[in-house]
């Protein structure tokens, strides 16, 4: 197990959904790049950082080759699957009765989808911890959510989660 950082987040108003709507973002600590990744994915072994970035680089060729050819492909065993996916959809217009017919790719768009297991997704629930900044990114002190004689939800209390721009699908899916 690892220790996780506090991982900050600020508060939105989602005012697309009118007054009153409100929604946690979270703020990165940073990116690591891809080369960064490579060098800690090899320390204490002896393979070369260097021979780490081929390989993977190699590796998710053969991923993007297969997902073009309409193939789930998995990275890593119980991690991350990545697959092909479509966003089309037509419904009813104050003229036009929406059919099954009128849906049709040409008028899509084409994304990858990326589901995260739901084993990795319940274990960083678990081990993450969040810190509530303002617009400064100065700490905002929290009232305690855990309820006497009742026993704290992973991720947060019930009822309080998933309702922003983008929320994650079931499974974790994120869609981009």
């Amino acid at each position: 197990m690892y220790i996780m950082a506090r991982v900050k987040y600020t508060v939105r108003e989602n005012k697309k959904l009118g007054k009153h709507s409100f929604y946690a973002v979270p703020i990165p600590n940073d990116t690591l790049t891809f080369a960064e990744l490579c060098r800690e994915a090899c320390d204490n072994t002896s393979i070369e950082p260097s021979i780490m970035q081929a390989a993977v680089t190699d590796f998710m060729k053969v991923v993007q080759r297969n997902v073009l050819k309409g193939f789930r492909c998995n990275l890593g065993d119980k991690f991350l699957t990545v697959y092909p996916n479509l966003q089309c959809s037509v419904k009813d217009t104050d003229k036009v009765t929406a059919t099954a017919k009128m849906v049709n790719a040409a008028n899509g768009r084409s994304r990858l989808g990326c589901t995260v297991s739901i084993k990795f997704s319940q274990q960083f629930a678990a081990e993450v911890s969040w810190q509530k900044v303002d617009n400064r990114g100065v700490a905002i002190e929290e009232d305690n959510i855990v309820e006497e004689g009742k026993e704290h939800q992973p991720g947060g209390k019930p009822g309080g989660g998933g309702a922003g721009v983008n929320p994650p699908l079931p499974g974790g899916t994120v869609e981009g």
